[in-house]
């Protein structure tokens, strides 16, 4: 079996459950076929790098696995399917040290979502550091 990187972008305006109900439908599928899940990540809504089917923002999962390379068909052609789903891609962990690490770490905490008031919270003080920088002086044609 080989070990395995997966990260899946999600449609940013779903609620949580239907994320969790998503992710877990792409974990049955890799220990159906003899997997091992040894990380979830949930990376929260972020904004994406450019447009993807009309989105600006996505909301970034990780999964770390062991699987045979069957599991890799099964799982795109089920990423290809779901609808939630934006974006996906799997990536074989080659190297000695991914794998050690991919085994030896503990989960790490998901990241928590940003709401609209973290958002307008940030928005105000950008704007009010922006009214405090010195504005640059008005020259008059003589």
């Amino acid at each position: 079996m080989n070990y395995y990187e997966q990260i899946i972008v999600l449609d940013p305006n779903l609620d949580d459950n239907a994320i969790e109900d998503t992710v877990q439908r792409i974990k049955d599928v890799i220990i159906k076929q003899g997997g091992e899940i040894f990380k979830t990540e949930n990376w929260g809504r972020r904004k994406l790098a450019y447009e993807l089917n009309k989105h600006q923002k996505g909301c970034y999962i990780l999964l770390l696995f062991k699987a045979p390379s069957s599991t890799i068909q099964a799982l795109e052609k089920l990423s290809k399917v779901v609808d939630p789903i934006i974006k996906f891609m799997v990536v074989k962990l080659t190297k000695k040290k991914q794998i050690e690490a991919v085994t030896a770490a503990p989960a790490k905490p998901a990241v928590k979502d940003v709401t609209a008031e973290e958002t307008k919270t940030d928005e105000k003080k950008a704007v009010e550091t922006a009214e405090g920088a010195p504005q640059p002086e008005d020259k008059q044609n003589v």
